[in-house]
């Protein structure tokens, strides 16, 4: 019986979560199409509704590359400063959180100087971003 106790809870961590998703996506694709059924039965050609290609935005590329490389860069120096200061000596932790946050703050604030100069003719055609 205590061997049954772990199993169970491993089917129920595992299977439930997949059991409950596929009973509510058949569920959606079922009332979906009774309402597809009654728009034909009502003489409606129900109209299809494609995928909607997103407008892809060309600075989610930058602004994460630049937060990893501050990220890579406040964990190094947390690193190094908690390894080689005195002041980090015994507070490994709070020198390597405080350089992080430090290094992320500045990773945002060298993402908005470059995206600031960059015009953006998505929105407003001939036109930069003050």
């Amino acid at each position: 019986m205590g061997e049954l106790i772990p199993l169970l809870a491993i089917i129920c961590t595992i299977g439930l979560p997949i059991i409950a998703g596929w009973i509510l996506g058949m569920q959606w694709i079922k009332s979906r199409n009774i309402e597809r059924m009654g728009l034909i039965n009502q003489g409606i050609i129900p109209p299809d509704t494609p995928k909607k290609k997103s407008d892809p935005n060309r600075f989610v590329s930058l602004r994460n590359g630049i937060v990893l490389i501050a990220l890579g860069i406040g964990i190094m120096v947390g690193f190094l400063c908690s390894e080689y200061l005195v002041i980090g000596q015994g507070s490994e932790f709070w020198m390597t959180g405080a350089s992080l946050v430090f290094f992320l703050g500045v990773g945002y604030l060298v993402y908005f100087l470059i995206v600031q100069k960059i015009p953006d003719n998505r929105y407003r055609e001939g036109s930069e971003l003050e």
